[in-house]
């Protein structure tokens, strides 16, 4: 029995069957997901989780919900969903399925592209909708400024093509009435207006602080380098000629809304760090810093270089945009946030100040993030095995003290760090379990202060009074 069809104290309308979204459809009694009409192998416990989340794509889905209908009547660890999670999501995409700290999660497809038919999906002609759409939001809202009909109404009709939501006027007053009362995700702009011009519409946005990071891509006749040079020296984002090419629009448009959606990211995460509870702040309006004590994690990928001689270039990085899926969703999961991000490395802080992680402290947070790395890590090992792949190893390093943590640049370009003794501490632990071939190594403080929930032991060999390994069988 599927999760649409199985008695929950959780009700939800039943799935139409078959159930399409973009170039998906969940066949519900078949208990199939077909991609491009293609059938996909999926497990019978992520069948039950992508059927939950559908059902319930008007709403947050908590995590505790989602452990009572995938897995009724078990008792079910919360990275077990999490390895769930992160399956569908490479095979649907980052933006499928949207986690939203501390709460759930929900399901995320484009609004547009979520129809019911009985028609396969082949068969079918959906507007393909904007990967770079923000989840929960639908597509994304654009804003045409051109004073010629003709152009305007043409531009228009090939961004909804694209599966966006157009909005038109006809002058730079206008457009930026609309950019100050509407949700608008980009606009494209001519130069040659009345009332406000392109420019001056562009030196009233770079002088506004809620307008100054909306993406613009102009669109003009102008001739000349110097013209393209004061849009981007006014904070356009792009320029591109009249009469414009359709391929270069649709590249354009999506790169823009992709670096917004990166910017939106951002900002959600300063809002995060800004929220804390119980403990020191660091002011987030200005650069600046505090020292907190916190805990660090270093994860990192062993292999690459061996792994970048043998494979294709595509196939490392699609191995290490993968990897760090995973492990991202591990230290969301332990409420942490990456403060420090390599090619096969990255770093994550774990307390202030953040609210303390849920069921304990910053350490104990830290260690169970590890935990389902390590598990997620198995899992991924698994799939790369039964494709012929090479398995890659994960190493953690963790640490705990006084680090010193705060914003560095501008607002509009903001970067959380964290520098000090336990962010080296712990990438040093992360070397040196790479080399000593365990899997997570914790220093003195760290291991104080999970040792009454997590079995750990001495390293053996040097530094055995600092250094511990967690035991993970």
């Amino acid at each position: 029995m599927s999760v649409a069809e199985r008695p929950s104290l959780h009700d939800a309308p039943p799935l139409p069957d078959p159930f399409c979204f973009g170039n998906c459809e969940l066949r519900v009694a078949d208990r199939q997901l077909l991609i491009d009409g293609a059938a996909v192998a999926l497990g019978g416990r992520a069948f039950d989780l992508l059927a939950a989340l559908a059902a319930r794509r008007d709403r947050l889905v908590s995590k505790a919900e989602l452990l009572d209908l995938v897995w009724p009547g078990l008792i079910v660890e919360e990275n077990n969903l999490q390895v769930h999670v992160s399956a569908l999501r490479r095979l649907l995409g980052l933006q499928a399925i949207a986690t939203v700290p501390g709460r759930g999660y929900r399901f995320t497809p484009n609004a547009q592209s979520i129809v019911a038919s009985s028609a396969p999906a082949s068969a079918r002609r959906t507007p393909a909708g904007p990967a770079t759409a923000p989840p929960s939001a639908g597509p994304a809202r654009l804003l045409v400024a051109d004073d010629n009909k003709v152009n305007r109404l043409l531009l228009a009709r090939s961004l909804e093509l694209l599966g966006y939501q157009v909005v038109s006027v006809d002058n730079g007053l206008a457009a930026l009435e609309k950019l100050r009362k509407e949700r608008l995700d980009l606009l494209l702009l001519d130069l040659e207006m009345p009332e406000l011009d392109g420019f001056g519409l562009l030196e009233q946005m770079a002088a506004d602080a809620e307008l100054r990071d909306l993406p613009v891509i102009v669109t003009s006749s102008l001739e000349g380098v110097a013209q393209v040079a004061r849009c981007i020296e006014l904070g356009a984002d792009d320029y591109l000629r009249k009469p414009v090419n359709p391929v270069l629009l649709k590249a354009r448009v999506g790169a823009s809304l992709e670096k917004k959606r990166l910017r939106d990211e951002q900002k959600e995460m300063l809002r995060r760090l800004s929220g804390g509870i119980n403990a020191p702040m660091v002011p987030a309006s200005a650069p600046g810093g505090a020292r907190v004590p916190a805990t660090l994690l270093c994860v990192g990928v062993q292999e690459l270089e061996r792994l970048s001689q043998q494979a294709a270039p595509e196939a490392v990085f699609e191995m290490l945009d993968a990897w760090m899926t995973l492990m991202r969703e591990a230290i969301d999961g332990g409420n942490g946030v990456i403060t420090q991000l390599g090619a096969d490395r990255l770093t994550a802080l774990f307390g202030a100040p953040l609210a303390p992680p849920r069921g304990g402290d910053a350490a104990l947070g830290a260690v169970r993030a590890a935990l389902d790395m390590l598990e997620m890590s198995e899992l991924f090992n698994a799939e790369r095995r039964a494709a012929g792949l090479t398995p890659v190893t994960t190493a953690v390093g963790i640490a705990t003290g006084e680090a010193v943590v705060g914003w560095i640049g501008r607002l509009q370009q903001v970067v959380f760090g964290s520098l000090g003794a336990p962010v080296q501490a712990a990438a040093a632990l992360q070397a040196h379990a790479a080399a000593v071939g365990a899997t997570i190594l914790l220093d003195g403080p760290t291991q104080a202060a999970v040792r009454e929930r997590v079995s750990t032991m001495p390293l053996e060999g040097g530094g055995a009074d600092t250094v511990f390994v967690v035991q993970t069988g």
